[in-house]
């Protein structure tokens, strides 16, 4: 139970950590931030027999919230996003936002964020002691025992204290929806009416699979937690337990949706659309009543992408100050830089119109695989299959899923970001005659795609300045500078 709510002064000393603020041009746009506390009292659950039970109950925490959204309400869309802020690189990312905040804003949504784990707590105060100091996510044991290893508790190696449980969580997010849904709140009250959409990235799209499939449907409900779902990039294999105290269970357990009454969107890069275990977690689409589910795969695309991991962060002093610098690990010269938020912020799109006005998403195939689970490539080096758009169908590159490690510590980075191998002058010119004959033609299979309802008619512009870039890069002979060599990622 949410029992205080707080909110947290922006001031010219101290600000939210990792501040959209400047970068997304929050002024110009008309977009607030604010920040809160929130705290009260949640329950940690465990297992009793396959039954799920509260065995401590009643325990105090502090988390914080993060609020973006008009400064007008008239122009508020109805539409609130909360995102379950990714904690793998100990540090909270905003990875749902960063793909599809252009789209949000022109729209006119909400967007929340709620810290996820408190491993990213030392991060915050490495930034701003004073401001952070009142999070808490005390174990309420007071001497915890564990039969683990404190490396192996929770869903991450390495990432879970027995200081601090990971477990509060479950209840602070549902607390935090019941919120939502009362008309007062200082949240979003005045931003009336609304829909409510869970969002997760990477492991934060594997908590959205345990908080469906053991607290969303325990009890009969007249108003759901969320009217829908947006799952990205998941990496099922990271889905935490009830507690930390389990240790990570997910390698042995169901990772599949059991049901889900309200529309569930699933967007997978080539990173992700079969591996991490997410082949045996991943569904097919349907809209039975009780699985609404719609799965889109994007080829070209890597879990980690120079847009999102590199640009968005690049002059973020928190990130830097944190210890963390966002960057390419592969000994490839170019990054991959699939612009893939185009995708998602049409799946945002199609999500919104499901559940608003019932209108059933368009469905794709799944890119394909050999028998060893290797995405198949067709004639151009790119993957078949999938949520195909006009950088696939027609490029000027073979966007790969994965990179070379530039020493053996990055390997693991390695398969999150993947890299371009620009085609030459002559075989451009071989396939498209000359730049304006490339421009032609990725434009042509631009309006297609527009008209097909994968790409949003107000990202066209966006796309041909990809595509112009890429064209003076290739046609020209431009090269680029290699990216400079800096390391984190996030699963």
């Amino acid at each position: 139970m949410i029992e205080k709510i707080e909110q947290i002064a922006v001031t010219e000393t101290s600000h939210p950590f990792a501040t959209a603020y400047e970068k997304c041009r929050f002024a110009e746009k008309g977009y607030i931030e604010e920040e809160y506390f929130i705290s009260g009292k949640a329950n940690v659950y465990g297992w009793d027999n396959g039954e799920k039970t509260v065995i401590l109950p009643n325990n105090p925490y502090t988390n914080r919230i993060l609020v973006r959204k008009p400064e007008n309400r008239e122009k508020f869309s109805g539409n609130v996003v909360v995102e379950i802020l990714n904690s793998t690189s100990f540090i909270d990312f905003d990875r749902c936002w960063a793909l599809t905040y252009r789209y949000m804003m022109r729209n006119g949504d909400i967007y929340i964020g709620i810290t996820s784990k408190p491993n990213v707590i030392p991060a915050m105060l490495k930034v701003d002691a004073e401001r952070y100091a009142p999070l808490n996510w005390k174990n309420p044991q007071k001497e915890p025992q564990y039969d683990l290893a404190d490396q192996d508790l929770g869903n991450m190696e390495g990432a879970s204290s027995p200081e601090t449980e990971d477990g509060l969580f479950w209840d602070m997010l549902t607390d935090l929806a019941e919120l939502l849904r009362k008309k007062e709140n200082p949240l979003t009250g005045a931003y009336v009416p609304c829909y409510q959409y869970l969002a997760g990235w990477s492991q934060s799209g594997a908590y959205m699979i345990r908080f469906i499939n053991d607290f969303a449907y325990e009890k009969e409900r007249e108003i759901p937690y969320f009217d829908g779902y947006f799952s990205a990039g998941s990496a099922s294999t990271c889905m935490p337990d009830l507690n930390q105290g389990y240790g990570r269970t997910a390698a042995s357990s169901d990772r599949r949706l059991k049901r889900v009454f309200q529309p569930y969107m699933e967007m997978h890069t080539e990173s992700e659309n079969v591996l991490w275990g997410n082949r045996e977690a991943r569904g097919t689409t349907s809209f039975e009543k009780e699985m609404q589910y719609c799965i889109y795969d994007v080829p070209g695309a890597t879990h980690d992408a120079k847009s999102t991991m590199i640009d968005y962060y690049i002059g973020d002093r928190d990130v830097f100050l944190s210890g963390i610098i966002p960057n390419y690990p592969g000994r490839e010269i170019h990054p991959n830089d699939f612009p893939y938020e185009v995708a998602f912020q049409t799946a945002l799109s199609l999500l919104y119109s499901w559940v608003r006005e019932g209108k059933r998403p368009f469905q794709t195939e799944p890119i394909q695989t050999d028998g060893n689970l290797v995405n198949l490539t067709d004639e151009t080096g790119n993957a078949k299959g999938g949520f195909r758009m006009p950088f696939v169908e027609v490029p000027l590159c073979v966007y790969h899923p994965v990179s070379t490690p530039i020493k053996p510590d990055f390997a693991f980075g390695c398969t999150l970001f993947g890299y371009v191998e620009n085609y030459s002058r002559e075989r451009a010119l071989e396939l498209y005659g000359s730049e304006e004959g490339y421009l032609q033609k990725f434009q042509d299979s631009l309006k297609d795609c527009v008209c097909r309802g994968l790409v949003l008619p107000e990202d066209e512009k966006f796309c041909m300045e990809y595509a112009r870039k890429k064209a003076a890069e290739i046609f020209e002979e431009q090269k680029s500078q290699p990216a400079e060599r800096r390391t984190v990622w996030t699963i």
